[in-house]
């Protein structure tokens, strides 16, 4: 009956939005799935084990990689006189600024296109993190599904 408790208090910690991808439906499915098995066997204390790997990873990575890569783009941003926008459309629109930079300045805009090489190279690593964090979740599921029954 612990355990039970401690799985509804992390559902609950964990339910909390994702800055990337929302896994909040295999949350669900797998605290549903865990509801239905026998929560001190080895395959569910394994899949409790990559279920919380999964989330942490994904938290950890969602924070350290979002605000690297926004100060990135905003600094390259404002090296070609734009203003800074939202996260959602940085990228974008810095790449287009590269394009036609609002300033003659060669050594800003060189600046910028070694700021912009590196933030892709940051989006590639951010976007591996994140198809890590929910294969891992799939794992936890897989493996919370092959728990014994209580």
């Amino acid at each position: 009956m612990k355990l039970r408790t401690v799985f509804a208090v992390t559902a609950l910690a964990l339910a909390a939005p994702s800055w990337a991808h929302d896994l909040s439906a295999d949350i669900a499915k797998f605290n549903a799935v865990a509801a239905t098995k026998k929560l001190d066997s080895e395959a569910a204390l394994a899949a409790k084990l990559a279920f919380e790997r999964a989330q942490a990873e994904m938290e950890q990575s969602d924070v350290k990689m979002v605000l690297r890569i926004r100060s990135m783009t905003n600094a390259g941003l404002r090296a070609l006189g734009e203003q800074p926008a939202l996260l959602t459309s940085e990228y974008k629109r810095f790449e287009a600024a590269l394009a036609n930079p609002k300033t003659n300045d060669p050594v800003k805009v060189a600046a910028a296109r070694e700021t912009f090489a590196r933030l892709s190279a940051d989006m590639k690593v951010y976007a591996d993190l994140e198809n890590m964090a929910v294969d891992q979740m799939k794992q936890a599921l897989r493996l919370i599904e092959t728990a014994p029954a209580p």
